[in-house]
């Protein structure tokens, strides 16, 4: 009686243990969305999760996991993205075909032209973009190496011949990158781009660098991160400082050979949202550009912006006329003339900061002409023109310092009256 009390007892645990077991195999996650879908929903700490256990999976079966780890890696890094999410302003959006993006960016004369890499060049049947400054005098584009990698060149105008092409420095590509659709302001320091590489959280990312003078190369090229990139392709940032405008284009949610164009607000300092305040799923729909309406907190800006698009569209100058410059005083004032200043003493500075903005400008245009003829010298006369241009870059330099202070100086004036 006890021998088979004690084998009854082995079967009832063995029994159980199995129970469990199968207890457990039934507590599997079952997901009901692909990794990519989440992606997509700017859900990444789901898409985070699902890779996690497909990787798991298929580590067991001795399949290979490189596809998987690759987008993981991509979850992880736009997760980091979503809480450094930016604060813009949205006032319109424009779904068109790819091709025609460029013809629905209306820039100012002042700040260049976006052209198509087949039309400058005649020649060509890329989707390369090229930028061309106001003089004319400079062109930056894009152009596949002999791998078929894009880079980023450029050339210069020099007696009416264009100088030899010269790959940009500084920027860090790897072999494998694609560098595409360049955009450099008035400044001629500033440019921002469009990256395929790893630091890229899927496909194009936009990307701003700076030209450093003094080792007369970009600095390391930063990702701007979200609302302007995404989980899919974002290729070109512009913004137009005189109108007070940006664009940019992205092809999340549309068909293939299909983009979209948001014109936004551009702003000088870099506001993120407040996570707490607004909630997870309310961040991911900011980032995500759900809507832009919910980007509007400030009517008067939003519908001023507006304006200054509509007239842009019909090809009117902004009142150019009664512009004598301007100057942004913070995200929700700009002032074009001297009359604009409430406080005399931030009138009077102001009248001292556009002679100096004139000086600026001047040796900014001195410096670009003497860059140019560099780039199409040899060595020998390099080495001559070489101590004209570090003097230019000091004098530039000090400029752009002195300039900067006395703006900070008018806008505490202004709004401290």
């Amino acid at each position: 009686m006890k021998k088979t009390f004690i084998i009854l007892a082995a079967l009832f645990l063995s029994l159980n243990l199995s129970a469990q077991k199968r207890g457990k195999k039934a507590k599997e996650p079952v997901y009901t969305v692909t990794p990519q879908e989440a992606m997509a929903a700017y859900d990444f700490s789901l898409a985070e999760e699902i890779l996690e256990h497909q990787i798991a999976d298929l580590t067991k079966k001795k399949q290979p996991t490189i596809q998987e780890e690759a987008m993981l890696e991509a979850a992880r890094k736009s997760q980091i993205k979503l809480h450094a999410t930016e604060q813009v302003t949205f006032i319109d959006s424009m779904v068109l075909p790819k091709k025609q993006v460029l013809q629905q960016i209306k820039l100012s004369e002042e700040c260049g032209s976006i052209l198509n890499y087949a039309d400058f060049f005649r020649s060509g049947k890329n989707d390369c973009t090229l930028f061309r400054n106001e003089l004319g005098n400079r062109i930056v584009y894009s152009e596949p190496n002999q791998k078929g990698h894009l880079r980023l060149k450029e050339k210069s105008l020099i007696g009416g011949e264009w100088s030899m092409e010269n790959q940009l420095k500084g920027l860090n590509e790897e072999e494998e990158d694609n560098l595409n659709f360049p955009f450099v302001q008035t400044d001629g320091i500033t440019m921002y781009y469009a990256a395929e590489c790893e630091e890229s959280i899927g496909g194009y990312d936009i990307f701003m660098t700076r030209y450093d003078a003094d080792s007369q190369q970009f600095l390391a090229p930063e990702n701007v991160g979200m609302p302007f990139n995404s989980p899919a392709n974002d290729y070109l940032l512009v913004i137009d400082e005189y109108q007070q405008l940006g664009w940019f284009v992205t092809d999340r949610n549309q068909p293939v050979d299909t983009v979209c164009l948001y014109t936004f607000i551009p702003t000088e300092t870099r506001r993120i949202y407040n996570e707490q305040e607004l909630g997870a799923k309310k961040l991911a729909a900011m980032a995500r550009i759900s809507s832009i309406k919910d980007t509007w907190k400030d009517m008067n800006a939003v519908n001023s912006a507006k304006k200054r698009l509509a007239d842009a569209r019909k090809g009117t100058k902004n009142e150019a006329k009664n512009r004598d410059f301007t100057f942004v005083i913070n995200d929700f004032r700009t002032y074009y003339t001297l009359s604009d200043f409430k406080d005399p003493l931030a009138q009077q500075k102001a009248k001292i900061w556009v002679e100096t903005q004139k000086e600026y400008d001047a040796k900014a245009k001195e410096l670009a002409s003497l860059r140019a003829k560099y780039a199409a010298m040899n060595e020998v006369q390099r080495v001559q023109i070489a101590a004209q241009i570090r003097l230019t870059e000091t004098a530039f330099e000090r400029l752009a310092a002195d300039k900067l202070a006395l703006e900070k100086e008018i806008r505490r004036t202004e709004l401290n009256k």
